[in-house]
């Protein structure tokens, strides 16, 4: 079982049967175990515990460790001088004991040992241990504590002190100062001829073994190993900066940092040494190791010995030499050394990859396609030790996650964001789960694609076939720059590295990986095969001394894209739209020319053609975009085979929808502005045909009585009514789009995955502007073309049709409507009615009615007498006066409203009795009256135009 399924049983244990004693402090856990032996971590299982408390794996709870001892990996361990003594075979099982006066523990903890005073070991009751000490008191370095003889038997009177042998037969003998129970020895070594041997110098100052003068034997000291290296690469020089590392943006108080790495110092020539002389393939790891640590800086030295060395050994390469698993290019990949550097910079777009990819789960032994991408490790230690093999899985992810999810990444098509905010110390531990073995080693890993190509796995063999994935690491100064064609693209990486930030014995900095990203992209010219997948990791460098009070932004995303054609189709709609756009544009502009008396233009033709300009590009513009979101829509979602990808937000050419987008809706709400202002400047005469009625004064006096003014307010209170009326409802609409969006969970169809399942998205996964775009359209069209249709097939046909209605109620008022919509154009609804009085009693209208149902009465329209039944019925035509007329309006009658407005301090509705009503407009507004052009077109329900 996977360390990661273990650490899952371990919470649900300790969140559920843990006993009450134990306080539990954190709620995640990122653990993975010591890679060679696949154990859980002790350190962070046992985070999960309370202080004094450890983890027992097999009751999967905290227990208390007894008193006097501390927590100790998956146990307890004495405190210093004291040792576990057996119990009873029951709980406390056992106890810490101290060691007895004038006794010390020794080195395996297994017993306590007295300090034999015959043979020179003295106790240094401060460090509860035997030591060696000369006649003044002073340390004796020349002689070495021992607990064992020559034959393997502990000493019986205690650890004694005996004298260490010359390290090269003269000096004085020198013990190992850290190692217990070691003497410092040099090697003797032979002439490069095989003539003859000499023994090493030991230098007392420096206590190391010195080489003889002269090149006559294979013999390598620090001087030699420097000496050979600077010969062999000369522009490596060994002072401290080829020690030094520089981390920087630290967010602490000091933002970077120099340090002169312990590490680099103690290990980095005798590993190059090694290599470069022996080709020893485990140094050589470590160099490479040491260049990943520097951050694959070219001008390091670390760097530059891989690169000496690489290239020194560029004739024998790795898969080069079998012509069955010969790679074509090369790879610069040098015997003995790691592959860590891609030479060629299309590595990315090679069509080499053997899977076929599909959206759906492959049978049971078919291997033809394949619809998860099995991602494998290659891990090495710092000191380059090699341990295998592991699967991706589950594993890079800081954030943690359900288990059922942390693997979905892997299916093709799913866009996996596992993105969090960590304090620096949980992210910390988070990657140590993971970046660092139980040994405290640093892990490095290479990246591959299991890659079988169409065939069967073969049994008992994994993992097989690999593919390397090229790593791009953002902190490289040579990918600093935003161009992205001169990129570095290398092979490996750490996840924490906490032992290059050590300078004298101190932790000065940590580096870990704060952001990966998978990309992988499908192929153009076909579909179902990808281009190599390509990761992007970003590290961040932290204090540990420092306590932060910020939180880290750590993630892993995976992310699929297609190497789509689908935009440049799109560039031809959105030019084939703009065409017909202008071409409609011009053709309303042409026509509203030919309704001006003059064919200057003048301001107001200006505004109508910014106006309807806008109008029209916003309308080409929704078309486009509606095509583009129904494609991916459409497309995306049914998709069985591959086909196409939806790409994510922050693609350049969803940004480019996007302000396409922005770019509809202002030019929308310029024509909606222009519309508006122009609709509300309208002339409108309201014609009352009403004779007066004769009547006689109590006098006996015939007179005229005066026509009642209730019936023009209620034309006109019907007229500004009308201006309502729409063939949607918006209401309607938006209550059926909460309806299906968020009561139907159809939102969740907008989730970036190839189905149009409804089902609540997992924490992974995130919604497309472009699927959001498509669905509401679809919603949107779909609901207001049904309104369209039920108004137009049933509504205005067996309910009622606004505007017939209102002609029919001027004809009932025995008034007409004067519309001018520009200067010297406009519309005329004819209602004068036959009747002799329509200001009359209800019996009087019903009896005219009658008539008219009859046929006893002519026609309503302008011309009854016209032998075409349609012109004879028509009440509304289209209206032109001439220049004169316009201008005698303006100047006689429209003033002498105005002036009556004036005089009377209201509007001119008052001061003209409702006669006319009009603003100061600019000349040459639209085409369509109102109603028109917001719901039923041009002339549209009115009747037929004269």
């Amino acid at each position: 079982m996977e360390s990661r399924i273990a650490i899952a049983l371990i919470a649900v244990a300790l969140l559920c049967g843990a006993a009450p004693a134990v306080a539990q402090t954190k709620t995640q856990i990122t653990v993975v175990g010591d890679w060679a032996k696949h154990t859980p971590s002790s350190v962070a299982a046992n985070s999960l515990c309370s202080s004094g408390y450890f983890f027992d794996p097999a009751g999967l709870e905290c227990n208390q460790c007894p008193a006097g001892s501390s927590v100790d990996g998956f146990g307890c361990a004495c405190p210093a001088n004291t040792r576990w003594v057996a119990g009873t075979g029951v709980a406390p099982y056992g106890a810490c004991t101290a060691c007895e006066t004038n006794t010390t523990l020794s080195w395996d903890n297994s017993t306590c040992m007295a300090c034999d005073a015959s043979n020179g070991a003295t106790l240094n009751a401060a460090e509860t241990e035997c030591e060696c000490l000369t006649n003044l008191g002073a340390d004796d370095l020349t002689k070495v504590l021992v607990e064992f003889d020559e034959s393997g038997a502990r000493y019986a009177a205690g650890k004694r002190c005996v004298a260490c042998p010359s390290p090269d037969g003269t000096a004085a003998g020198a013990r190992d100062v850290d190692r217990n129970g070691f003497c410092i020895s040099c090697d003797r070594i032979r002439k490069k001829d095989g003539t003859g041997w000499i023994q090493m110098t030991y230098d007392a100052a420096t206590k190391t073994c010195s080489c003889p003068s002269g090149s006559d034997y294979d013999c390598f000291d620090l001087a030699a190993k420097k000496s050979s290296l600077t010969a062999a690469y000369s522009t490596v020089t060994f002072d401290s900066t080829a020690n030094t590392l520089v981390y920087s943006d630290m967010g602490a108080s000091i933002q970077s940092a120099t340090v002169i790495s312990d590490w680099f110092a103690n290990n980095l020539i005798e590993q190059a040494h090694l290599c470069n002389n022996y080709g020893n393939t485990t140094a050589c790891n470590a160099v490479a190791n040491a260049c990943v640590l520097a951050m694959y800086s070219s001008s390091h030295a670390a760097c530059k010995l891989y690169a000496g060395m690489r290239d020194k050994r560029t004739a024998s390469q790795y898969h080069q030499t079998d012509a069955s698993t010969k790679v074509n290019p090369k790879l610069d990949w040098s015997e003995t050394l790691p592959w860590l550097y891609y030479s060629t910079g299309d590595y990315a777009s090679r069509a080499d990859v053997g899977l076929t990819m599909s959206f759906s789960v492959p049978a049971e032994n078919e291997y033809d396609t394949v619809s998860n991408l099995v991602f494998v490790l290659s891990v090495s230690t710092l000191s380059g030790e090699w341990l295998g093999f592991r699967p991706v899985g589950k594993l890079l992810q800081l954030c943690g996650g359900r288990e059922d999810d942390l693997q979905a990444w892997s299916r093709f098509g799913t866009n996996y964001f596992n993105d969090c905010s960590l304090p620096v110390a949980d992210a910390l531990d988070a990657a140590r789960g993971m970046g660092i073995s139980t040994a405290g080693e640093t892990l490095f890993f290479d990246l591959y694609l299991q890659d079988l190509g169409g065939l069967a796995p073969t049994a008992n063999a994994w993992p097989e076939r690999l593919y390397p994935v090229p790593i791009k690491v953002s902190n490289i100064a040579e990918n600093s720059n935003a161009a992205a064609d001169d990129d570095t693209f290398v092979r490996r990486f750490f996840v924490i590295d906490e032992t290059a930030g050590v300078a004298s014995g101190t932790k000065k900095a940590v580096t870990y990986m704060k952001n990966i990203k998978f990309t992988i992209t499908a192929r153009s010219d076909e579909k179902s095969k990808i281009y190599p997948p390509a990761v992007s990791i970003t590290y961040a460098s932290r204090d540990p001394s420092f306590a932060y009070t910020v939180e880290d932004g750590v993630g892993f995303q995976c992310v699929y894209t297609v190497d789509d054609s689908f935009w440049t189709t799109w560039d031809n709609v959105f030019i084939t739209a703009m065409v017909f756009s202008g071409a409609y544009w011009a053709y309303g502009m042409m026509r509203v020319s030919r309704r001006r008396i003059t064919r200057d233009a003048d301001s107001s033709l200006m505004m109508y053609a910014v106006g309807t300009g806008a109008a029209c590009v916003a309308g080409g513009l929704a078309v486009v975009l509606i095509f583009g979101g129904l494609y991916w829509f459409l497309f995306f979602k049914a998709q069985q085979e591959v086909y196409t990808v939806v790409p994510m937000d922050s693609d350049s050419r969803v940004k480019m929808f996007k302000e396409v987008l922005d770019a509809a809706v202002g030019l929308a709400a310029v024509g909606m502005a222009y519309t508006i202002a122009w609709q509300c400047n309208y002339d409108i005469f309201f014609l009352d045909w009403e004779k007066p009625r004769a009547t006689t004064t109590p006098q006996g006096h015939m007179m005229n009585a005066p026509v009642s003014a209730w019936r023009k307010m209620f034309i006109a209170n019907e007229w500004n009514e009308l201006q309502t009326e729409r063939l949607t409802s918006r209401a309607f609409t938006l209550t059926l789009m909460l309806l299906f969006l968020l009561g139907l969970d159809w939102q969740n169809m907008c989730v970036i995955e190839p189905t149009l399942a409804t089902d609540d998205p997992k924490p992974y996964q995130v919604q497309s502007m472009l699927l959001r775009f498509a669905l509401a359209a679809i919603l949107m069209c779909v609901i207001v073309l049904c309104q369209v249709v039920y108004k137009f097939v049933w509504h205005h046909n067996y309910v009622e049709h606004p505007i017939q209605q209102f002609v029919d109620l001027l004809t009932m008022a025995n008034m007409s409507i004067i519309l001018l919509d520009d200067e010297c154009s406009g519309y005329y609804l004819h209602g004068r009615s036959l009747m002799t009085f329509s200001d009359t009693s209800m019996q009087e209208l019903m009896a005219q009615m009658r008539r008219e149902e009859e046929m006893q009465v002519s026609a309503r329209g302008l011309v009854p007498s016209a032998a075409r039944a349609e012109l004879a019925e028509n009440q509304v035509f289209e209206l032109y006066i001439t220049k004169e007329l316009r201008m005698a309006y303006e100047s006689k009658l429209l003033r002498r409203i105005q002036e009556s407005a004036a005089m009377q301090g209201g509007g001119m509705m008052g001061a003209a009795g409702a006669l006319a009503s009009r603003g100061g407009r600019p000349r040459g507004g639209g085409m369509a009256g109102s109603m028109g052009r917001n719901e039923y077109g041009r002339g549209g329900g009115w009747g037929g135009q004269g």
